[in-house]
């Protein structure tokens, strides 16, 4: 059975979507129309999240100034990740017949040159898995076309069998290009799983000499309500009211990532309706948005020890921002146990300007495990010894 966390981040999805009159609508505008609405995430949200990093000038810049960078889905190591599935032959059959009922059925006598009911029957019957290879849905088309006329062959062959495969990767390539923005976190409890990351910090924070950032979301698990209109955008009240709407929008876009076997798929019903337009661009269906954000959290179970967060942002709000939002949650630095002195001085001034704690780790001398040392023990030490070293002893 899955657990409540697993089923309200589908259902609110959902709720979002269904709630919205104009379908026209980013998520992002259609949650700021229904802040009670966000406020039923309450409950679900954790106190923290963990985030590790890289020691780049980027990375360190971008705690200093406690902004969050939203990466495209499509920079993930993982291909699979925020990759919508479908099936492909059970698209294509589904066109097949549909042809098939649109033009009709030839009689015997004329059955070079169509499908007679026969040949229907066949391709009905025919399986898509978990089959011989003589019933498979691509052997039985391949068999019937083989005893139909070279000229019927190719008006088969090119838009049913080659031309729909092309024509839905397009599609799909397009629906993943779309602009929504992502960050991501893990939900690790502090002292009894935190310490023993040591893959996350391999993975994430380049073998231990970048860092890893607490966040306390406590403050956003308060009503989401908005005390200043539109207008106090344009007046001087700007940054009140775009702390307002960032919160909202944070807050409302935070979801656990759920560890599954099996992608998300497009149901063909649903693959008819993914349109591209004249200039080349998917035309808007809030039922395709709906399962591409499902998509978006949800990965293969080989990943499960991330215990995943993420936030998912609209293109047009991360773009406001330089894809970097405000994100002043910040509540402890964690230095690598490899980190450089450079770095871990650097942290250590940062801590101080925004009031974070700075913790430095250490490799556990018996075990597989992080040991912890706050503010500058560490470093203080370091320095002392260094004094009475001699390097040209």
């Amino acid at each position: 059975m899955k657990s409540k966390k697993e089923k309200w981040q589908k259902k609110f999805i959902k709720d979002v979507f269904d709630r919205s009159i104009d379908k026209k609508k980013s998520f992002s505008k259609m949650i700021l129309k229904n802040p009670n609405l966000v406020n039923e995430k309450n409950e679900f949200l954790p106190n923290s999240l963990f985030k590790y990093y890289a020691p780049t000038s980027d990375n360190i810049l971008d705690i200093k100034n406690q902004r969050l960078w939203l990466a495209h889905p499509q920079s993930f190591n993982d291909p699979f990740d925020c990759n919508i599935g479908y099936d492909i032959k059970k698209y294509e059959k589904n066109c097949l017949l549909k042809f098939i009922n649109e033009n009709g059925c030839v009689d015997e006598s004329n059955k070079e040159h169509g499908f007679t009911v026969s040949d229907k029957n066949r391709i009905i019957r025919s399986r898509l898995e978990n089959c011989s290879y003589e019933h498979e849905y691509m052997t039985v088309l391949w068999k019937i076309l083989e005893t139909k006329a070279d000229d019927f062959q190719q008006k088969i062959l090119m838009p049913f069998s080659l031309g729909k495969a092309q024509e839905i990767s397009d599609k799909i390539a397009i629906l993943r290009n779309e602009n929504i923005r992502v960050a991501c976190f893990s939900n690790f409890e502090k002292y009894a799983e935190f310490p023993n990351q040591i893959v996350m910090w391999s993975h994430y924070a380049d073998n231990h000499k970048g860092f890893c950032i607490e966040y306390n979301l406590e403050s956003l698990k308060k009503n989401t309500t908005f005390s200043l209109s539109d207008a106090e955008f344009y007046k001087e009240k700007k940054n009140e009211y775009l702390t307002e709407r960032n919160n909202a929008i944070i807050k409302a876009g935070l979801f656990p990532v759920e560890y599954t076997a099996n992608r998300v798929n497009i149901p063909v019903s649903k693959l008819h309706k993914i349109n591209i337009d004249a200039s080349g661009n998917l035309t808007y269906n809030s039922n395709i948005d709906e399962l591409f954000y499902k998509a978006l959290l949800v990965k293969s179970a080989n990943w499960s020890f991330e215990k995943e967060w993420r936030i998912i942002i609209d293109g047009q709000v991360s773009e406001y921002f330089g894809n970097k939002i405000p994100f002043p949650y910040i509540k402890t630095i964690y230095v690598g146990c490899k980190a450089s002195i450079e770095l871990i001085k650097t942290m250590t001034s940062i801590g101080t300007e925004i009031g974070a704690e700075v913790v430095f780790l250490y490799m556990n001398e018996t075990k597989f495990h992080l040991e912890s040392s706050a503010l500058n023990v560490s470093y203080e030490r370091e320095k002392h010894i260094k004094k009475f070293k001699n390097p040209y002893a």
